[in-house]
């Protein structure tokens, strides 16, 4: 008895369920949002051994030596200067034999050998870049402030300029 009265219980719930009708839900009562991300637009500079020029500082310890070479970017404008953002990278052979290379985030310090009154020096090359409305900049400064190696190869670098 006790069976069945839950047996009809739940036959007039499916009863009453049934019986209800859809109601579709148009286009006017849906509120939309449109979000517009940001854009991202990248570029390839290909900075040959004639362009970098030398910032002359003090021949000493720590001195503010360096290579540079500036370029023009028309899409780094103010606005990506007050609400956007501008990320570099260098392009470095690891693997001169097979040609492998990798794209490395800037800042990137590598280490460069020199050979200097017979023994071999390593020294810290630090590349990085600066960017201003309408330019980038990319620096290549030894860590101990000394002149940087003459610049004798093409560097590869990307740019990749976010806006909103």
């Amino acid at each position: 008895m006790k069976h069945l009265k839950v047996f009809a219980a739940l036959l007039a719930i499916a009863a009453l369920a049934t019986g209800c009708t859809k109601e579709y839900i148009t286009e006017e009562y849906i509120t939309k949002e449109y979000y517009e991300g940001p854009q991202m637009l990248t570029y390839t500079y290909t900075v040959p051994a004639s362009d970098w020029e030398l910032h002359q500082g003090s021949q000493e310890q720590g001195g503010d030596n360096y290579l540079f070479a500036t370029y023009n970017n028309s899409d780094i404008t103010a606005d990506v200067e007050t609400s956007g953002t501008v990320q570099a990278e260098v392009w470095n052979i690891y693997n001169q034999e097979k040609g492998l290379g990798a794209w490395n985030p800037l800042p990137y310090v590598c280490p460069i050998m020199i050979e200097s009154n017979g023994e071999t020096l390593i020294v810290a090359e630090n590349i990085r870049f600066e960017w201003e409305v309408g330019q980038v900049t990319f620096i290549i400064q030894d860590l101990d402030g000394f002149d940087p190696l003459d610049m004798d190869t093409t560097l590869k670098f990307r740019v990749t300029v976010f806006k909103k």
